[in-house]
């Protein structure tokens, strides 16, 4: 047997070591949009960023693409001013309309000096293989009780960024939501819940989209509300109880890529509507009342990945399509798993 240099051994340890991405986190001096960010970043390369402070609607998280490109919504010009289509949709984000004894208050649109304002970073750790920013957020009214208090919720967001097989990236998300006083998280499953925003891009290439979800085929409700029902599937549709909505996926186009957005909704959390629109934007809906001193927590894991370009555009062909709803449904599984923990 022929023995190995020492050279050829230095050589593959360091092509092992270097396969591993280096992870970091760290504030954004001059991120080129009005408020601050944290960024997380992979061997130098853009991952995701949070976004949030003055001249922004509420805090969210950006993601980008395989090349740096942003692939999610910002909402703003260069002149920080709202821009395109929808621009209160901002990347991965949070939002109900709630009733209080404040009245009606729309922390969704955030449009009648609504607030939700980060009062801290608690924590941004960069680790081997993921990076973590948590982050206190504070939901305010645009009017303040006898005592002075304009207070609707107390959240602690943390976010986890991976990218366990090496190209998807893996964003896992909980959510802490104290009440502040008795409260409901209200709206309707267009306007409310915990959604992704495709970026502006996206909204001028609407008919090129295209979704999967589980499960496939459903009741809509409405004219305009809920996911369009599959006219093809062989079973009518059904409606759907609390617990069935598993995931949805978008596949969308950016510049001459593709990419896909995955959405996990473990069934922990209370969801009771899925909601997309073709130009962009999904997510999960839940209508919910908590009492002042109240907690929730709740859980969503996106993924978002690098994709082939459908073979019958807009939607993909069957054997593309069969082959994201088993990877889906796969990571569905390890989602629910790894919360029982």
């Amino acid at each position: 047997m022929k023995k190995i240099s020492f050279a050829v051994v230095t050589l593959l340890f360091s092509l092992a070591f270097s396969a591993h991405a280096e992870w970091t986190v760290q504030a954004v001096e001059k991120p080129g949009h009005p408020g601050k960010a944290v960024e997380v970043r992979a061997d130098g390369q853009p991952v995701a960023r949070l976004v949030y402070g003055d001249g922004q609607k509420k805090p969210y998280l950006h993601v980008y693409g395989e090349a740096g490109e942003l692939l999610t919504n910002s909402g703003l010009n260069a002149e920080g001013k709202d821009s395109g289509g929808f621009p209160h949709h901002r990347g991965i984000y949070i939002g109900w309309k709630i009733t209080s004894n404040l009245g009606s208050q729309d922390l969704w649109h955030l449009n009648k000096n609504e607030r939700m304002l980060v009062r801290e970073i608690v924590k941004q750790e960069a680790g081997k293989d993921s990076a973590t920013i948590v982050a206190h957020i504070d939901w305010l009214a645009n009017k303040k009780d006898d005592k002075e208090s304009d207070q609707l919720v107390s959240e602690t967001r943390t976010i986890t960024v991976s990218r366990p097989d090496g190209k998807r990236t893996q964003v896992d998300c909980h959510f802490r939501l104290r009440a502040a006083r008795d409260l409901e998280l209200g709206g309707d499953l267009q306007h409310a819940g915990i959604h992704f925003r495709a970026s502006n891009e996206v909204h001028g290439r609407a008919k090129e989209t295209s979704y999967l979800a589980d499960p496939a085929n459903r009741e809509k409700k409405g004219k305009d509300f809920g996911p369009i029902v599959n006219p093809k599937a062989k079973a009518p549709a059904k409606a759907v109880e609390k617990g069935d909505l598993k995931w949805c996926r978008l596949l969308f186009p950016i510049g001459t890529r593709w990419y896909s957005a995955t959405e996990l909704n473990p069934p922990s959390n209370p969801s009771e509507e899925l909601s997309w629109r073709d130009y962009g934007r999904f997510g999960y809906f839940f209508k919910k009342n908590l009492k002042a001193g109240e907690i929730l927590d709740i859980d969503y894991r996106f993924i978002i990945a690098p994709e082939e370009a459908p073979a019958t555009k807009p939607a993909p062909a069957p054997e593309q399509a069969a082959k994201a709803t088993a990877q889906a449904a796969a990571d569905y599984a390890t989602f629910v798993k790894s919360l029982e923990k």
